[in-house]
């Protein structure tokens, strides 16, 4: 299906991220790799004080991924053939998460960057508070339980806060 600006609108067919998407559902890290660009880069959701850059980094990175993140489901896929918007949910333990991807690809149909965001503020927290401890343990133990008793506090209080804080404000 193709709108008037001549962007693809087709939520799940087959589209320039057809092949990332199924690998991402499948928790195939060697698929997901094979989809990028070597210098591919992956904004994180949790800091802009630094990147995931080329595969030698986003391997890893997807590995962690695909340790805390469960249930990942794709939703959407718009855009056409060089920017694209995909929309997915999953769940942090017994967290959900909605992650909203933009998706930047070179002539080849390879992704090149991956901007990614991450809502509500508890899933958010959540998997910041299980992957920030895996991302930091690859460069040492003590930097892991460093990482993990700094943001642990943080997911606690979002996720106990939501509740009470939701009903607060809700108009």
């Amino acid at each position: 299906m193709r709108s008037v600006q001549g962007m693809t609108d087709d939520p799940l067919g087959a589209t320039p991220t057809a092949a990332y998407r199924a690998a991402v559902e499948a928790g195939d890290v060697d698929a997901v790799v094979a989809c990028m660009a070597p210098d591919v880069v992956l904004s994180s959701p949790i800091t802009d004080r630094f990147a995931f850059h080329g595969h030698a980094q986003l391997r890893p990175l997807m590995e962690d991924v695909f340790a805390v993140v469960q249930d990942r489901r794709n939703h959407a896929d718009v855009g056409d053939d060089r920017t694209r918007l995909l929309r997915a949910s999953g769940r942090v333990g017994k967290t959900a998460i909605e992650e909203a991807l933009m998706i930047t690809l070179d002539g080849d149909g390879l992704i090149t960057r991956i901007d990614l965001f991450v809502r509500p503020m508890p899933g958010l927290t959540a998997l910041a508070a299980a992957l920030g401890p895996r991302v930091a343990g690859r460069r040492g133990r003590a930097r892991g339980l460093l990482v993990k008793a700094m943001i642990a506090p943080l997911a606690f209080m979002t996720r106990s806060g939501e509740g009470i804080g939701s009903t607060l404000a809700r108009p």
